[in-house]
């Protein structure tokens, strides 16, 4: 959020913004930080919002040409507009000779950097990019959003949270939030706070059976699965996530040693290019072989409870039995 914060406590606004990347609750948090910042509450005479695709450029080109009526700017909110999707050179016209008494926030949930709009974007410095963080920035990041509530914590800590928790950055924050105010008056949150408070999501979950797998520890990655059910998690639901990890994880370590880059390895493998690490970092816990003989003992588990030939909790139960003790 640097760029925006910093334009903000600076004063020195852009005409301009394209707010996208991957991360919902960073485009969130800039839009917010901007709107908070340049919008007076119950100004509807300087305040646009627009929404959807089918939203008219015309109509924002023509309010954003429109002087503020007793106010230093006027504010345009469009969200999701697909302007920079598909080249619209009215707009694309608009950002390259932007008028000085209007802010136009453009908020994108996709982009396809080859257009017109988006390159002139670029080219005048207006992108800013909410990209997921990386396995070395999250952790500062969680310890750092404690700080906000008074809280200290622990690496193991702030581990064991996305451990269980996963690394989507809205769901963390709900859980920081939670966990500062379980705490109380205590000035450290613990990893027992954690263990009470921090429920597992499902690809946090199958994120640690594959790793027991991987290590040979059929107890541990069974123990999750019961963890699992009784989070009222379905098996043929976990049998779908184990087989979709393991062939992300192959896609993922096939690609590399080919020396494909992380933005090709990702559209391969359907995931964003930010959490392509994650995968090759527990690709490299198995052999290729391995990978491959896991998913295909997948796929035939799926296809045994599909023809009636065994019951879908055993069958999972059975499969990562099998597959941790090879």
């Amino acid at each position: 959020m640097s760029s925006v914060s910093e334009d903000i406590k600076n004063n020195t606004i852009r005409p301009v913004y394209l707010i996208y990347g991957d991360e919902a609750y960073l485009r969130d948090n800039y839009r917010n930080a901007l709107i908070k910042a340049l919008v007076t509450p119950g100004d509807n005479l300087n305040y646009n919002f627009f929404s959807g695709n089918r939203t008219d450029p015309d109509e924002v080109l023509s309010l954003a040409d429109t002087l503020p009526f007793m106010a230093e700017r006027r504010v345009i909110q469009v969200m999701d507009s697909g302007f920079f999707k598909k080249t619209d050179e009215r707009i694309a016209d608009y950002i390259a000779n932007p008028s000085a008494e209007t802010v136009l926030i453009f908020v994108e949930s996709e982009v396809d950097k080859k257009t017109k709009t988006f390159s002139a974007a670029k080219k005048a410095g207006y992108n800013v990019e909410a990209q997921r963080f990386d396995e070395k920035k999250l952790p500062q990041w969680i310890a750092a959003n404690f700080k906000r509530y008074g809280k200290k914590v622990s690496r193991e800590t702030v581990e064991l949270i996305t451990d269980r928790a996963g690394t989507d950055m809205r769901a963390l924050d709900m859980e920081i939030s939670k966990l500062s105010a379980f705490a109380g008056e205590r000035d450290i949150v613990t990893s027992e706070d954690v263990m009470t408070l921090v429920h597992r999501n499902p690809d946090s979950n199958v994120f640690q059976m594959i790793e027991a797998v991987a290590e040979r520890r059929p107890e541990r990655a069974v123990g999750i699965y019961y963890d699992m059910l009784s989070e009222k998690e379905s098996p043929q639901h976990i049998l779908s996530l184990l087989e979709r990890q393991y062939r992300i994880m192959l896609t993922v370590a096939d690609l590399g040693g080919k020396g494909a880059s992380a933005k090709e390895k990702a559209e391969a493998a359907g995931i964003r290019e930010t959490i392509v690490w994650k995968y090759e970092k527990q690709a490299k816990k198995y052999t290729k072989y391995r990978l491959m003989n896991v998913l295909d003992a997948c796929v035939k588990a799926g296809r045994d409870v599909f023809q009636g030939k065994i019951a879908d909790n055993v069958a999972v139960e059975l499969l990562i039995i099998e597959t941790a003790s090879r």
